[in-house]
């Protein structure tokens, strides 16, 4: 019952926000996000730490190396009590192992959707408490799919939550990718984005990649689609987040061996992700598909702390462009990024990316029968949108070579167990 009443403080709270920025625009000191560091939120330490057995100061501090210091000090019985008893707790610990942020986060899950089944039972649910059981829903079902292991990384109480899904495990992977998505995703779309990621994976694998794994990183507030996506609020606390995030995977490790770590990134995901590239992270490849543009103090791809820096851009994305009204522009030749070809190859069986979307096809909207398409009750209208949508692809769509090129990129050539011989892609990345 604990948990009901705690879900239930966080939505009224919520709630309440929410209808009073309505009002009026937020300040500009306001945060994008309030809930994605623990140590954000406890005002007095001492007693937070008192309540809850087995935690310590250091389990709260901002660096990642401290809170794994603590964690891999704990003896194993109470590193397995934790995150069962304490899951809101540890879900979100920048430091700790994945898998028991995976358990802590899937029983929080768990108790927040029967919360709020438990109060649609009495009262209907709208507005902010109805999207985030939507997004629960999805990072449900976005968990639910067989095949590579997956693992609830991340499950914040923002409305709705911010979430991480990785298609395989963190604790073991030799090659670690985080797909950050930009404007306009939310965990209400999940299962899409975890769709996108899991396409990557596979375009890894076809590459030669093994031991890997994929992060489908919703971990900040994307901006919503409009003039808020030329801003760089949503950019700078997005940047903070997944620079936490990166550093906390290799503090994690401890001693352990370091996997090479990757950022593919779409569209504003690509201005977040090159303002977190400033500092030195240990990434291998930066990946930028239709990028909304990067800061203008990073003047050219040697400005950005990686290894290998790629742009991508289709000739019919007209949307990417326009991001980049006060924003330099990583495809342009003086920058000196690499060129990732995303236009098609006949030669090699290749699609060509159709507009500015990351993807766009999946067996949930490829179904004519779904939802997505039952919804027009005109079957004219209802034909000729299903025939475009079939026609249209993608950034990480299967098939494109946008994706297979994103494949070979971020698959270093020593991490490979066989090669694509006579790939035109292989040979421009290997």
């Amino acid at each position: 019952m604990h948990v009901v009443r705690r879900v239930l403080h966080v939505l009224i709270t919520t709630a309440g926000l929410v209808s009073l920025t309505a009002l009026a625009p937020a300040p500009a000191s306001t945060r994008i996000t309030d809930y994605a560091i623990l140590a954000e939120q406890v005002t007095d330490v001492a007693a937070f730490v008192a309540v809850h057995q087995g935690l310590a100061a250091d389990a709260l501090s901002r660096d990642p190396a401290v809170v794994a210091a603590w964690w891999q000090a704990l003896p194993e019985r109470d590193r397995l009590r934790m995150p069962g008893q304490m899951p809101d707790v540890i879900g979100n610990l920048a430091g700790v192992d994945y898998a028991s942020r995976d358990r802590a986060n899937r029983s929080e899950l768990a108790s927040q959707i029967a919360a709020l089944d438990e109060l649609s039972a009495h009262h209907p649910l709208g507005g902010v408490i109805a999207e985030r059981l939507a997004a629960l829903r999805a990072i449900e079902s976005a968990l639910g799919a067989g095949g590579v292991p997956r693992f609830l990384l991340e499950l914040t109480t923002d409305s709705p939550p911010l979430a991480a899904i990785s298609i395989g495990s963190l604790d073991t992977a030799r090659l670690i990718t985080f797909a950050v998505p930009g404007m306009g995703t939310y965990t209400t779309d999940m299962q899409l984005w975890t769709r996108a990621a899991k396409n990557i994976y596979d375009a890894q694998t076809a590459a030669g990649a093994s031991g890997h794994a994929v992060v489908a990183w919703v971990g900040y507030r994307t901006p919503p689609v409009g003039i808020e996506a030329t801003r760089d609020a949503y950019a700078d606390r997005g940047a903070q987040l997944l620079a936490r995030d990166i550093i906390a995977l290799h503090a994690s490790r401890g001693e352990g061996a370091q996997p090479q770590v990757n950022v593919v990134a779409h569209s504003y995901g690509a201005t977040t992700a090159a303002k977190a590239l400033r500092a030195d992270l240990g990434v291998r490849s930066f990946v930028m598909l239709g990028s909304a543009g990067v800061d203008p103090s990073i003047r050219t791809a040697t400005d950005l702390k990686a290894q290998f820096v790629f742009s991508g851009e289709a000739v019919h994305d007209l949307q990417a462009r326009w991001g980049r009204v006060d924003r330099a522009d990583p495809g342009d030749p003086s920058f000196g990024a690499l060129t990732l070809p995303v236009d098609g190859d006949t030669d090699d069986g290749l699609l060509a990316v159709t507009g500015h979307a990351p993807i766009v096809h999946s067996p949930w909207n490829d179904d004519p029968a779904s939802a997505a398409w039952t919804k027009y009750s005109d079957a004219d209208v209802r034909t000729r949108l299903y025939d475009n949508h079939m026609v249209s692809f993608g950034y990480l769509d299967a098939g494109t070579q946008s994706l297979a090129a994103v494949g070979h990129a971020t698959t270093p050539p020593t991490l490979r167990a066989h090669h694509a011989s006579g790939s035109t892609l292989t040979k421009s990345f290997s």
